[in-house]
């Protein structure tokens, strides 16, 4: 890495499976760096998701603000564009501040649309999306291999959020998923050059830590907080309902699997989410992969912190 040029970077991304230790190196980075964490986890922005997705409390925090956690009901859908639009409001003020933006978190649609931008599609419409609601995925996927094989390559048969979105683009403009593929970059996002980082451990230590975190969550209230949020309206936003770790608990509440089977897709739930991060990710080369088995953590912090308080060779 080059320590000596920082030029043109004015923010820091770092992203990384689930489990693998962002939160605390965001922290320790921003301590260093006059830097402030905005959050990039599309299940932190709800009100009541805080077990579950893992979400730092204050005392976790260590005095270091944290922005997009908590901005959400947990009834309300998020999304990409709502995301984008909150980081224009956020990087607003940081930079009127003087301080320095930290991108932290996992998911890499998110990341991507702050690097890439994103495709100019259509906004939702409430009738359209519950009409196809209605319908099993697979009958979606053969609708989507039909009207546009294209995008349908691209995506799996059982991922039904993308599925059920392709065909609500379909009906809506008459045009395919794979027509909307020009991304488009607006406001301060524009502006953003970030160094950008993914960390990890090895998939063999990294999903034993995750067995264990997915047990400490049903021994510290995850099933207690999974029914708090089903009298807030879990179930009215399908994109908080299907997030990692709060599936499996409400199939247990409703008496559809046992504890013991609970558990065991809940541990299975989390290694399957680790390792699609790992997926993604790969395929954005702008990430540095590190491996923190081989560069320690301090060793890793010592030179993201170096490259960006190095005097600029200008």
């Amino acid at each position: 890495m080059n320590s000596k040029n920082t030029y043109p970077f004015n923010c820091l991304f770092l992203a990384g499976p689930t489990g693998a230790g962002k939160t605390a190196i965001a922290i320790q980075l921003a301590k260093r760096l006059n830097g402030e964490v905005i959050t990039v986890d599309s299940a932190q922005v709800y009100r009541g998701m805080n077990i579950g997705t893992a979400k730092p409390s204050l005392e976790e925090q260590d005095g270091v603000r944290h922005h997009l956690i908590d901005v959400q009901d947990v009834h309300n859908p998020f999304n990409v564009s709502l995301f984008l639009d909150h980081v224009e409001k956020i990087l607003e003020d940081m930079f009127a501040r003087g301080v320095f933006p930290i991108f932290s978190g996992g998911t890499g649609l998110y990341f991507q649309a702050l690097y890439e931008g994103v495709a100019q599609t259509p906004p939702t419409q409430p009738s359209v999306r519950n009409r196809l609601e209605l319908l099993e995925t697979g009958d979606l996927y053969r609708i989507l291999l039909q009207k546009d094989p294209v995008y349908a390559a691209t995506i799996t048969a059982n991922d039904r959020h993308k599925i059920l979105r392709a065909n609500e683009i379909l009906i809506i403009t008459q045009k395919k998923v794979s027509d909307f593929q020009e991304r488009v970059k607006k406001g301060l996002v524009a502006t953003l050059v970030p160094k950008a980082y993914f960390i990890y451990r090895p998939r063999p230590i990294l999903y034993e830590q995750l067995n264990k975190r997915a047990e400490l969550m049903c021994q510290t209230g995850l099933l207690e907080e999974v029914e708090a949020l089903l009298q807030k309206g879990l179930e009215l936003n399908p994109n908080a309902k299907k997030a990692i770790s709060y599936q499996q608990p409400l199939k247990y509440l409703k008496g559809e699997i046992s504890y013991e089977k609970m558990l065991i897709e809940l541990q299975q739930a989390n290694r399957n989410y680790a390792k699609r991060q790992f997926t993604w990710f790969r395929r954005l080369d702008y990430f540095t992969q590190v491996n923190l088995e081989e560069s320690s953590v301090d060793s890793f912090l010592e030179e993201a912190i170096s490259f960006f308080t190095s005097t600029p060779a200008f």
